[in-house]
Formats: structure tokens, C-alpha cells, sequence
């Protein structure tokens, strides 16, 4: 028995014994590492944060130790508090940059996690692996393409001139990691559209591209961005997209569009916000265009008929800054101001200049026929390819479009359009005036092509006329204005067609303003005595320093007046007509004012009324007026003895 019950004991402790050892070794399994590579910590995070993985970029980077510094291409993201991963995803990723992100930190030995909101992509891209996802896998796929090229290329003519027209074509890419194919193939897109249906002379088209010519890998895929846009063997990309490369191309175009042209401009890639309507697109190694940066660049053109189209997020804050007086200008963008433009489902385009391109060539980047034609004239117009692009997006995304002169997009194409008219002549009118005097100014310019012309004035302190016209080519046209302020002002004028191209300004012409004098007290003659219900002749007479028009305020003291009867000449006698109904002593008052409000001081005028009821028989009246009359000669003639 006591050796059975020894057994039992043995027993009962092996059995412990076995359970403790399990229970120790669950407990170092709980205890060990649970994450032990990107694809684990990436599946950990979207579980936990209920993301669908297939519908978002997530790049990990990691394990990294204690203490590192991770960084977005703007902001501090976090110092790692231990060793473990860290997981980027896209929230949005068919957009363009700049939108929600994420940044989580993983560690490597617990569960715990910590989750940063951002909208910045890593600085260290390259650090990072690609988790496969389902839009992973589409943008994997997506590879660099160039649009069919057109065999039969349609000719316009060019109006009797060499061609004009130049385009400039931009794509920063940001950086390599988000420099993404579809950005080349819109170039390459619009690239070839230009030389095969309207063609542009390669020369005549400006591309800058991320990197330039640097042979080194610069697209998100790891390969570099082929120079040769549309396949003919030569290089198109000429600059890299970096900010001083952007000032000087457009400042070598207002040399070379000094003449008068056209110029298109394209962008596509990123762009931010920057607060309210104040917008950027971002070029090549992270720099920024800025909108009233580029809007400075393009009011530096001269007398150039310009379009441009625009594809980065919040493009639209660009509009109010390029869609200025004087024009002409069309612009449209891929979205508003405060709004994310977003790349085709197969991320192998950016979907709105897709749809643009295809509006003004005819035919989609696959070869499927695109008729912009609403019109049916034969030629696809600037507000056309607004309307077609923005019914087929179909993105969140909302394109805009602006023009100036309003209205001047319905005539705009790719084609080449007519020449400016010639420069004006140098405006004429008077070199000197006062403040506030209206003086009108001429000029005249002809036109080559034959067409009506519209003249428009600066006035020389920051005013401008309206578009004044259409006169025929040669015929002087006026426009009329005053200053408010003492100074020297310096008049030009400029003349545009019936298509809106403008001309060069005109030589200046040279205009005093000087203060205003005022007229001088009028003088006021009639007679001294009269009678009731008889006409009076008063003369009134005053001068005008500055020989301006002037006008007359008399006032009967009868309880009627004048009220600024003129205007008249200066030095003008002027006669006013009163009956009085009722007798009595009266002053008649009377003053003058300018053309521009200059007044005189008063002068006053005494005459006496009789009413004398027993003189009621007509003879009786007649030699009342008579007595009355030579009885005021006479009071003049002492008057004028004395």
C-alpha cells in the first residue's frame, strides 16, 4: 500500500511537473517577438485600424532600433521608442500629392502601436518596402506609354506668317519615389498631339522634367525618364523641372515673344495648398512654384495670346492669379483650389489632362475617337476642350476654367491664330490739365491681317480704359479720363484684334495735372426797378482761370433759382429771364462752378418790385413801364458818373 501510494505521489508530480513545463513554455511563446517583418507589422496595423488593405498603398520600413528619427518629406514624424516598424499608407492612392496619410509605429515585442496623421510621403522612400496590396499591384503594372502617333496630320494656314506659337510643358515629379510614370505619359501625350495635329516645331516646345537629362533613376518605378517624348529618336526633354530652370526659360520667352505669339503651358504632377486660393506646384527635388511667382512670369510676356492647362492638386488657386487683366488668357485646372486631382483607375494617366489631350487631338491616348467638335467648325476651341474634359472626368474632383476677356476661350485653339496689330501710334491730347478735368486721348494702329481693332489706354497711375471699339485698321479710336491727383502721368496705349491678340504698348505720352483754379466771382447786370409781371434780362458774365467750361447758380430770392444752368464758355455773357408776380425789395445771388466742381465765391444783385394796384388800365401799365424804365437809365447813368 505504501509503496502503491509512493507510486501515486511520483505520479501526481510528473504531472505537475509536465504542466509547469508547458506553462513555461506558452509563457516564452507569448513573451517572444510576434513581429518579425514588414508583411507581419503591415497586416497587424490595417487589422487593427480596419483599413482595406487592397484599396491602399503600405510601404514598411523596419525593423529599425531605438531612437531613430523618422521623418516625412516636411514634418518631424516621431523618434522611435523602441525597436520596431514602421508603416506608411496612402490613404488616397490614385491621388495626386499632397493628401491624408499615414505613419504607424509598430514595436517590435508588443502589441502596442502609435498612429500619426500626416499628408507628407517619407524623405527616405527607398528605406521603405511595398507591401503587395490590390492598387499595388495596378500601380506596379503601370508602366511608361506613348500615344499612337498621327500618320495624317491636318494643316491650317498660317495667315501669311512664320510660326509663333510656342509651348512650354512641365512635370516636377517631387522626388523619385512619387514621381509616378503616369506623370511622363501625360507629357509624352500632349507632346505628340502638338507635333502630329498641330504642328508645333519641335524647337518651339520647352519640356523641363523632373531630373532633365540626368541618366540616374528618377520615376517611381526605379527607371529613368526616357528624353525622347514622342519616339522619333531625338531628345525632347530639355531642362530638369527645378525652380531656376522654370524663371529662365519664361524669361528667355519674353524675349522671344517680343513680337507678339502664342504660348501653351502644361503642367501635370503635384501641388499643395497653401491656404485659402494660395496654391503651388512642386518641381523636382521637393522645390515649390508658387501661383504669384508664376503669375509674375507670364505678366513679364508681352502681347501674347496664352493658354494653360493645368493637373495638380489644388490648381484651381492658380486661376485667380493668371486669369488677369489685359489677356488674352485661357486657363483650366483639374480641380478648385482646395480640392485633390486624382490619376485614371489604371494609374497609367492623370484622368482630367487625359480627357483635355484627347479633346484637342481628336482621339484618347489608346486611339479611341474623341469629338470635341460641338460646333461642328471644324477646329476643337478652348472652351470646347474644357467641356468635353470635365463630362468625361470622373473623379472627385471639380475642373475649373477661366478666361479674359471673358468669353475670348470660344475663339482660342492650338492652331495658329493671327497676328497682333501693329503698335499703336503714340497717344495724343493735351499735356497739361487740371485735377478732376475729363480730357480725351487718341491713337491709331493698323492690323495686319485686315481685322477690326480695339484700343485700350493705361492711364499711368494704375488705371487702364475699357476696350474701346472695334474701329477698322488705321482708324483713331478715343477714350476719355481724368486724375484725381497732382503729378506727371505717363499715357501708352495698346491695340488687339478681333481674336483678342494684342499688340506691343505704344511709345508714352507725357500728361501735367495741376491744381484747379476757380472761376472768378460772376458780374450781374439788369435792371434796378421793375414791375410785377414783367419779364426781366439779367446779364451774367465770369471767367474761368484754366478757361474751363463754367456754369451759373442765381437764386431770385422769390423762392425760385437756376440750378447750375451751363455749361458756357469761359468769359461767356449769359443772359437769364425772371418775372417777378410780387413787389418788394430782392437780392438775386449768383455763383459759378467748373467742369470739375471748382466754385466761385457770390455775388449779390439788388432790384426793387412795384405792384400798384391802381395802375390796372393797359395805357396806365405802359407809361408805368416806361417812367420805370428811364427812371433806371437814369439811376445807371449817376451810377456810372459817381
Amino acid at each position: 500500500m505504501k509503496k502503491k501510494n509512493k507510486m501515486n505521489t511520483i505520479m501526481k508530480a510528473g504531472i505537475l511537473a509536465i504542466i509547469l513545463i508547458i506553462t513555461t513554455f506558452t509563457n516564452l511563446t507569448l513573451a517572444s517577438p510576434h513581429i518579425i517583418n514588414p508583411e507581419e507589422a503591415a497586416n497587424y496595423i490595417v487589422n487593427q485600424l480596419s483599413i482595406d488593405k487592397d484599396e491602399v498603398f503600405i510601404y514598411v520600413w523596419g525593423p529599425i532600433d531605438k531612437g531613430v528619427e523618422v521623418l516625412s518629406t516636411k514634418n518631424h514624424i516621431i523618434d522611435t521608442p523602441e525597436k520596431g516598424f514602421i508603416t506608411y499608407i496612402d490613404l488616397y492612392p490614385t491621388a495626386n500629392l499632397f493628401h491624408p496619410v499615414k505613419y504607424v509605429f509598430l514595436s517590435e515585442n508588443t502589441d502596442e502601436f502609435i498612429e500619426i496623421d500626416d499628408k507628407y510621403p517619407p524623405i527616405n522612400f527607398d528605406d521603405y518596402q511595398m507591401i503587395d496590396t490590390e492598387i499595388g499591384q495596378v500601380f506596379k503594372s503601370a508602366y511608361n506609354i506613348r500615344a499612337p502617333r498621327i500618320e495624317e496630320k491636318p494643316q491650317l494656314p498660317l495667315k501669311g506668317k512664320s510660326d509663333s506659337r510656342y509651348a512650354v510643358l512641365m512635370n516636377g515629379g517631387y522626388n523619385s519615389g512619387n514621381n509616378h510614370v503616369r506623370y511622363w505619359n501625360d507629357l509624352s501625350n500632349i507632346y505628340i498631339t502638338l507635333v502630329d495635329v498641330y504642328g508645333f516645331l519641335d524647337e518651339n516646345i520647352i519640356v523641363l522634367c523632373s531630373d532633365g537629362l540626368d541618366p540616374a533613376a528618377d520615376q517611381s518605378n526605379g527607371q529613368n525618364s526616357d528624353p525622347d517624348l514622342d519616339g522619333d529618336g531625338d531628345e525632347d526633354i530639355m531642362y530638369s523641372c527645378v525652380l531656376e530652370n522654370v524663371d529662365l526659360v519664361f524669361e528667355e520667352l519674353v524675349d522671344t515673344l517680343s513680337g507678339g505669339g502664342e504660348l501653351f503651358i502644361f503642367t501635370t504632377d503635384h501641388g499643395n495648398s497653401v491656404g485659402d486660393w494660395d496654391s503651388i506646384f512642386n518641381l523636382w527635388n521637393m522645390e515649390e512654384l508658387a501661383d504669384d511667382h508664376f503669375a509674375s512670369l507670364l505678366a513679364e510676356i508681352p502681347a501674347t495670346e496664352i493658354i494653360c492647362t493645368f493637373e495638380p492638386c489644388f490648381s484651381g488657386g492658380f486661376l485667380d492669379d493668371v486669369v488677369v487683366p489685359p489677356g488674352p488668357i485661357v486657363a483650366s485646372s483639374a480641380c478648385r483650389h482646395d480640392e485633390y486631382s486624382w490619376a485614371m483607375s489604371n494609374l497609367l494617366y492623370d484622368e482630367y489632362v487625359f480627357y483635355w489631350t484627347a479633346a484637342v487631338k481628336g482621339e484618347d491616348a489608346f486611339g479611341e475617337p474623341a469629338d470635341a467638335d460641338f460646333n461642328d467648325d471644324g477646329t476643337i476651341s478652348m472652351d470646347e476642350a474644357f467641356i468635353y474634359a470635365e463630362a468625361h472626368d470622373e473623379q472627385s474632383e471639380e475642373p475649373q476654367y477661366g478666361d479674359y476677356p471673358e468669353g475670348i476661350g470660344e475663339l482660342f485653339t492650338l492652331w495658329p491664330g493671327s497676328q497682333s496689330p501693329d503698335t499703336p501710334s503714340k497717344p495724343e491730347g493735351p499735356d497739361q490739365c487740371t485735377e478732376n478735368e475729363d480730357v480725351v486721348f487718341s491713337t491709331s494702329a493698323t492690323e495686319p491681317d485686315g481685322e477690326d481693332v480695339f484700343y485700350m489706354f493705361d492711364w499711368g497711375d494704375g488705371n487702364f480704359s475699357d476696350w474701346v471699339g472695334p474701329f477698322a485698321p488705321g482708324e483713331t479710336g478715343e477714350a476719355t479720363n481724368n486724375w484725381d491727383e497732382i503729378g506727371e502721368y505717363q499715357i501708352k496705349a495698346c491695340a488687339k484684334d478681333i481674336n483678342g491678340v494684342q499688340s506691343e504698348w505704344s511709345e508714352n505720352t507725357t500728361i501735367i495735372i495741376i491744381e484747379n483754379s476757380n472761376p472768378e466771382n460772376p458780374s450781374i447786370s439788369g435792371p434796378k426797378i421793375a414791375a410785377t409781371g414783367k419779364e426781366l434780362n439779367f446779364k451774367i458774365i465770369s471767367s474761368d482761370p484754366d478757361n474751363h467750361n463754367i456754369f451759373y447758380y442765381v437764386i431770385w430770392d422769390d423762392g425760385t433759382y437756376e440750378n447750375w444752368d451751363g455749361p458756357y464758355l469761359s468769359g461767356e455773357e449769359v443772359t437769364f429771364n425772371h418775372t417777378y408776380s410780387e413787389g418788394g425789395s430782392f437780392t438775386i445771388k449768383s455763383m459759378v462752378k467748373d467742369e470739375v466742381n471748382g466754385k466761385s465765391g457770390q455775388t449779390s444783385f439788388d432790384i426793387r418790385i412795384i405792384k400798384n394796384r391802381a395802375f390796372t388800365r393797359p395805357f396806365n401799365l405802359r407809361i408805368l413801364e416806361i417812367f420805370m424804365k428811364s427812371f433806371s437809365n437814369f439811376l445807371l447813368k449817376i451810377q456810372t458818373i459817381i
